[in-house]
């Protein structure tokens, strides 16, 4: 396809306008701070700001209108054009208006898929890669002339506005899909969905004499382990050896809402076996690429696990403190914040996870894996208060085995999950459906981007001036200014 009438093939660095003004933060007054983490990838919306005050790194100042570019990871896609002005993390490239380039414009070429792949592909670092800006400026597309850059971004900007108001809309009807899980899980944990189920079906087994038939089985079970490492050793049981098993801690009730007739509370750990995962040495190649399904921080957001990314080898099983664990297993995230600490999932197939989860070891009890999920994504807060630390609230094994369950018979567990599961299965893929859409839009923002850099969005007006002419006359400029300086230059360079 050849170039628009009006339009000159450039290289990005010959007309953008880079600023490299930086300040220590001790010596100006507080003012706003835009970090990476405060910029949402791919849609140039600035989403939060920090403040300057107590910074101890080099800064970089930006003025209202000018151009912020996302260098670290540039897969990411974070380029923002401030409304005000501020400073910004020296991972920001920092671009002032140009009078070739229209700065209105150049943040939708930076944001442009095609100048991600460039970007991406000549970025250095493995695990940190960024662009230099050097490297940058060699990205060479069409230059339109100044009026059709104005005409444009008025088109860009009209037909991002409508996308918008459609992801709008989209997160509403997310939010309200949300709202109504919650509420149906809040419904269930709390026994009101099955209080009719419940007066036509009363327990031959309470949940008070199910959680007292687990830990006599798990007593059981400890004793027998134990007699079996003696066996084992040759050894035989030493006098009061019993004494030494430990008590699941019950739980504090204090707080805690009433619970329906033949339903008892207990702790995570009184009822569940809990472990953390380990990570084998990324290093050892020889513990990586098995048959042993590993389940990352990540993949602890599904409801339902049925594979995973990456899997172990049995080397690597052995080299750490990992094991496999059953298909009906509740995994828990335990480390970060928002909604990333406290996701939960059920292991749908045996595997073996990281040191950043819990696995509840729910099948092995009786207990339906379903309900221990409905619980605690219904009580995300019962989690939430049990965590520890400030900048990466955390839970523990301690902590995890310290949150207190319901415990419903188990016929009136399967009566629950009979009545939620089809709920949720709607919600899920009403709520796939909503992430398609949204993707989708994001799409189509791409492909409006790269209509416009093509010369195809707006009509050209044979009345424009040239690019070239424009940049011929911005680099005569540059040159009779450069004139002056460097005739003072050999002036002084030949004084004797």
């Amino acid at each position: 396809m050849g170039m628009p009438e009006g339009w000159t093939e450039v290289e990005l660095g010959e007309v953008w306008h880079e600023s490299r003004a930086r300040a220590q933060p001790a010596a100006i007054a507080p003012t706003k701070y835009i970090g990476l983490e405060h910029v949402e990838g791919g849609t140039n919306r600035i989403n939060g700001h920090g403040s300057s005050r107590g910074l101890k790194s080099t800064v970089a100042v930006f003025s209202p209108g000018d151009v912020l570019y996302g260098r670290l990871r540039p897969y990411l896609n974070k380029v923002i054009r401030p409304e005000e002005p501020g400073v910004a993390s020296t991972e920001f490239l920092v671009f002032k208006e140009s009078p070739a380039l229209a700065n209105a414009l150049l943040v939708h070429l930076l944001s442009s898929s095609d100048l991600v792949g460039y970007a991406s592909a000549n970025s250095a670092g493995v695990n940190l890669p960024r662009v230099s800006g050097q490297r940058l400026g060699k990205y060479r597309f069409g230059l339109a002339p100044l009026p059709e850059q104005r005409r444009i971004v008025a088109m860009i900007e009209g037909l991002f506005a409508k996308l918008d108001e459609g992801v709008t809309a989209l997160k509403r009807a997310e939010a309200k899909l949300e709202r109504y899980r919650a509420s149906v899980l809040k419904s269930a944990v709390e026994g009101r969905l099955t209080e009719q189920w419940r007066e036509a079906n009363p327990p031959e087994e309470t949940g008070e004499e199910l959680l007292e038939r687990i830990l006599a089985e798990r007593r059981k079970r400890w004793d027998e382990e134990q007699l079996a490492k003696l066996a084992a050793k040759g050894r035989q049981p030493p006098k009061n050896w019993k004494k030494k098993y430990k008590e699941p801690v019950r739980p504090d009730t204090t707080g805690l809402p009433g619970l329906p007739e033949g339903w008892c509370w207990a702790t995570l750990g009184q009822v569940f076996r809990v472990y953390v995962g380990s990570t084998p040495k990324r290093s050892n190649s020889a513990y990586w690429g098995g048959d042993i399904k590993w389940v990352s921080s990540g993949e602890v957001a599904f409801r339902d696990l049925w594979d995973t990314r990456e899997r172990i080898t049995s080397l690597g099983l052995e080299s750490c403190s990992a094991r496999v664990h059953p298909p009906g297993t509740v995994m828990l995230a335990m480390i970060g914040e928002g909604k990333t600490r406290g996701q939960t999932a059920v292991l749908r197939k045996a595997a073996s996870h990281n040191q950043n989860s819990a696995a509840i070891r729910v099948s092995e009890t009786g207990h339906e894996p379903q309900w221990v999920y409905c619980y605690l994504r219904a009580r995300y807060e019962v989690t939430r208060a049990s965590s520890s630390g400030n900048n990466q609230p955390a839970l523990s094994k301690r902590r995890v085995e310290r949150i207190p369950i319901p415990v419903p018979p188990t016929p009136e567990q399967r009566a629950i999950i009979g009545k939620v599961e089809p709920l949720l299965t709607s919600l899920d893929s009403a709520l796939d459906d909503i992430v398609r859409a949204t993707r989708h839009l994001g799409s189509l923002r791409q492909s409006i981007l790269k209509r416009a850099f093509e010369g195809g969005l707006v009509p050209q007006d044979p009345d424009d001036e040239p690019a070239s002419v424009l940049l011929g006359r911005i680099r005569a400029e540059q040159e009779a200014h450069r004139r002056p300086s460097m005739r003072r230059r050999q002036r002084r360079s030949r004084v004797p």
